[in-house]
């Protein structure tokens, strides 16, 4: 279990690195409030990734193994990580926007509960990754407590991955558009999802 939650952590805080848009409103409420304020919307735009990849593992788990077409599951990490891995190698430098400090501003943690929460990715991401890890020993068969280290594994890594974004943004204010649009970010993310869509495969002709 602790291996479990050790590996979903580091691919969550892999899966974090490309700037997003709960890392840009990270750094964004860093700059022009406070980092309280930035560890706040940290700590909410982590929170749904436990949401979303319990309820990923909890919908695998009830598929009927008796079904022919489950037989085809171990494959449906491959396409969808090497989607994710593309999608991180295509994506453009953005920009950030200075905000004016001053007057009403919606608590950070809520704005980051929100954020993370109208994000179309993370359910099939982590319902591609559960399968994937399911044909491991790290996810033991008929251990349902799995599937919350999973849960909260995803969170963690997102959280420590947006807590070091704030804490970055905070020090290295004049640097922070320089990370931005470095491309080698990019590439380092999409090199893992896709290293992994290659495992899963190689792994699968082999067995």
């Amino acid at each position: 279990m602790i291996l479990l939650f050790v590996l979903v952590s580091v691919i969550s805080f892999a899966g974090s690195i490309h700037p997003g848009t709960v890392n840009l409103a990270v750094i964004q409420t860093t700059l022009s409030q406070s980092r309280r304020a930035g560890l706040w919307l940290a700590l909410g735009g982590s929170l749904p990734e436990i949401g979303y990849s319990a309820l990923a593992a909890g919908g695998a788990m009830l598929i009927p193994t008796d079904a022919a077409w489950v037989k085809f599951l171990p494959y449906l990490p491959i396409p969808v990580l090497l989607l994710a891995g593309l999608a991180a190698l295509r994506q453009k430098p953005v920009e950030l926007v200075a905000v004016a400090s001053g007057g009403y501003t919606t608590f950070p943690f809520w704005k980051g509960v929100a954020l993370s929460s109208t994000n179309p990715q993370l359910l099939p991401f982590w319902s591609a990754v559960w399968i994937y890890l399911s044909g491991t020993t790290l996810v033991p068969a008929h251990q349902p407590g799995s599937q919350w280290v999973f849960a909260v594994a995803t969170a963690s890594g997102a959280l420590g991955l947006l807590m070091l974004v704030s804490f970055v943004a905070n020090r290295y204010r004049q640097r922070v558009l320089q990370y931005l649009n470095n491309l080698w970010i990019n590439r380092l993310t999409a090199g893992t999802f896709i290293s992994m869509a290659l495992w899963q495969f190689i792994r699968l002709v082999a067995g």
